[in-house]
């Protein structure tokens, strides 16, 4: 795997420890051939704070990939340079990455590169000081206490130490990404990668991640980052510039600069030049016990709700006061149903997810998930809950990238002890296959489609067999046709038998789910109000869900008999209602049944008080109607020209029919 070069005087910070030759990358898709990279030649320096800049596509985060060796290259070569000591002489070794086979590939990379990307990549369900041993895990390395040890004086490098055993959605982005630099630096690498590690964070969380940077430079270690906004040119030690994938080269000489690296404003071919333009641990340790298994939700028990939640607040408390992101919300779900939760950005909806998994408190009320109110839990045992309970899948696919999707998706069955170690391997293939990935099984994330990527997310959260899946916007980065099959997946297992809670801001989507739930501001809208009054806005629904009374009728018992003053709009919640003429000398007659989401009492209150009809409870159980008083009826129509021309043109519809009906009657 490696070969030995000639002895030579090591020149230090000098020395190149990573090359690339001629490094091209090419990309096949259904349009034909696509040049990622195009002959790229370039050294990195040892001991260097390398910013690798340009435009979204111009091959940036690929280069990346090149160097670590998560994707493979398609021609060229990338050497990586360490040092040997034998005899009492120092001896540079070269590793060629490129022709590593995937086992000594990915022992190398977890030992000598570190990798921090924009998105963080935490594992959501390991506390922060797991995710940052993970890769000593995937190394070989972990040993308990060595490892912790390990992981904690990380933690107080990046100024974290007091959240150690927090969950990643407990702290903010710019902690996150604290972390994740923690994280890849666990095995002492010597190399860090970092792929736009400030493109989420604001200016003076982004100045805290230079400044972490900066200081481990300083003790030696090689930063190579990417980044789209050449406003940070000067944090760089140098600056490269990529376009098109291409290196352009001036054609002058590479000189030295004052900090003892060649200098990107006179170039050699080495200069790209700006153009002008988790799961948690199955077994945790408490106060020296081991904390088994307690309280797993039954599987497929159909006879009792899934997920209760009772009047559950989150209140979020900030310099500016308390933000209420949750305000009284009632669900219940059952097993074997599809559900999406939509809602606007800042509704509600992912801070609700939170509450499902347990990785959020709520401020008071109760999640009760399979009987059992999991808020009543120590944080050691909810987290063995979670792991065998629970499987979520995120936008951002959350894949580990130096792993394949097959140990993607063993993943939870390792931390969550379930399977013997030896039908993990088969488990996960089987999952593999399921969602359509058996093939790819053994690519690396970066290697497979985005839609591909999902489809590996949704089989690692199947892998402990939950009885409820929570996927927060897991189609907002997939084209269309990826998002169908997604969709078609989640249906499927929800006739499986189990749960699926689909978060989304597409309301698109709730034609193909059980249930809908929408979220405003933190609170439910009322079904029944936005089944019958689709046309409304989320915030004129709400509205309408504070004004709106409930009542439930038994069956055959008469809602509003014909020729009364009408006062109410109806909205049929659940059940149904039977609306019928009743004429002195004329038989009954039946003019409608209307079911759930539809609605009556309009034509009364657009066009005469007196009710034309009656309308009574049809057989086979309670009817529920949500009301509107008159008054909030017509504010409701004023505000919302659309709902007004639906509603007046029902109305005018049964008016007329209503008519027709008379007539027949009198004749």
């Amino acid at each position: 795997m490696q070969e030995e070069l000639d002895a030579r005087t090591i020149k230090g910070t000098h020395e190149p420890i990573i090359q690339l030759h001629d490094v091209c990358k090419v990309y096949t898709t259904g349009a034909g051939d696509f040049n990622a990279l195009n002959e790229i030649t370039l050294d990195i320096y040892e001991g260097e704070f390398l910013g690798i800049i340009g435009k979204s596509g111009a091959g940036k985060t690929t280069l990346l990939n090149m160097i670590s060796g998560v994707s493979e290259i398609t021609s060229g070569k990338v050497l990586f340079y360490t040092r040997e000591a034998t005899n009492h002489t120092v001896k540079r070794v070269v590793v060629p990455v490129n022709s590593m086979s995937e086992d000594d590939l990915a022992l190398w990379r977890g030992r000598n590169i570190g990798i921090v990307y924009q998105s963080f990549e935490l594992m959501p369900q390991l506390s922060l000081v797991k995710n940052i041993m993970l890769p000593q895990d995937f190394a070989g390395l972990y040993q308990p206490r060595i490892s912790t040890e390990r992981a904690m004086e990380l933690l107080e490098l990046v100024e974290l130490t007091e959240h150690a055993y927090k969950l990643p959605a407990q702290i903010s982005g710019g902690q996150k990404q604290r972390i994740a630099i923690a994280r890849a630096l666990v095995n002492d690498p010597p190399v860090i990668l970092a792929d736009e590690p400030t493109g989420n964070l604001d200016t003076v969380t982004a100045e805290t991640i230079f400044q972490i940077f900066e200081r481990l430079v300083a003790g030696g270690k090689t930063i190579v980052m990417v980044t789209h906004d050449r406003s940070l040119k000067s944090r760089f030690s140098r600056r490269l510039f990529i376009s098109d994938g291409e290196v352009v080269s001036d054609g002058g000489s590479a000189v030295l600069t004052e900090k003892g690296y060649p200098s990107s404003q006179t170039g050699s071919k080495n200069v790209l030049q700006e153009e002008a333009q988790a799961p948690e641990f199955a077994v945790d340790v408490v106060a020296g016990e081991i904390i088994s298994n307690d309280g797993e939700t039954p599987r497929n028990h159909s006879d009792k709700p899934a997920i209760i939640l009772r009047d559950v607040v989150k209140t979020y408390v900030n310099a500016a006061g308390e933000f209420p992101a949750l305000k009284g919300i009632n669900l219940q779900m059952s097993y074997g149903q599809f559900i999406s939760i939509v809602g606007k950005s800042g509704s509600g909806k992912s801070t609700l997810l939170n509450m499902l998994t347990g990785i959020d408190h709520p401020t008071s009320g109760e999640v009760i998930i399979g009987g059992k109110n999991i808020y009543e839990m120590s944080e050691s045992r909810r987290a063995l809950w979670r792991g065998r309970n629970v499987g979520i899948v995120f936008q951002f696919f959350q894949l580990l990238p130096t792993l394949s999707l097959l140990e993607n998706t063993m993943l939870p069955m390792d931390y969550c002890g379930v399977y013997q170690a030896n039908e993990r391997p088969d488990r996960a293939m089987e999952l593999l296959k399921m969602v359509g990935l058996e093939e790819q099984a053994h690519n690396l994330p970066a290697s497979v489609s985005s839609g591909q990527q999902q489809s590996a997310a949704i089989a690692r959260a199947l892998a402990t067999d939950p009885p409820i899946i929570l996927a927060d916007e897991p189609t907002g980065n997939l084209d269309s046709r990826s998002a169908d099959i997604i969709l078609d997946l989640f249906k499927d297992l929800a006739r499986r038998g189990k749960t699926i809670m689909i978060v989304t801001h597409d309301p698109s989507f709730t034609k193909r789910t059980d249930q809908t739930v929408i979220l405003s501001d933190g609170e439910i809208i009322d079904d029944a109000i936005a089944r019958a009054l689709p046309l409304l806005n989320h915030p004129q629904m709400l509205a309408a869900t504070h004004q709106a009374e409930k009542r439930v009728y038994q069956p055959g018992s008469t809602i509003i008999r014909q020729g009364e003053r009408v006062e109410y709009f109806f909205m049929v919640a659940s059940g149904a209602v039977d609306i019928l003429l009743n004429n002195p000398g004329c038989p009954e007659i039946s003019l409608a049944r209307l079911g759930q989401g539809q609605f009556f009492g309009e034509v009364e209150l657009m066009h005469s008080e007196n009710s034309i009809a009656s309308a009574r409870a049809a057989p086979g159980g309670p009817v529920e109607l949500a009301l509107l008083s008159k008054e909030e009826f017509h504010q409701l129509l004023h505000g919302s020209q659309p709902t007004q021309d639906v509603v007046e043109k029902v109305a005018r519809i049964r008016l007329e029919e209503n008519l027709v009906q008379n007539g027949d009657c009198v004749e």
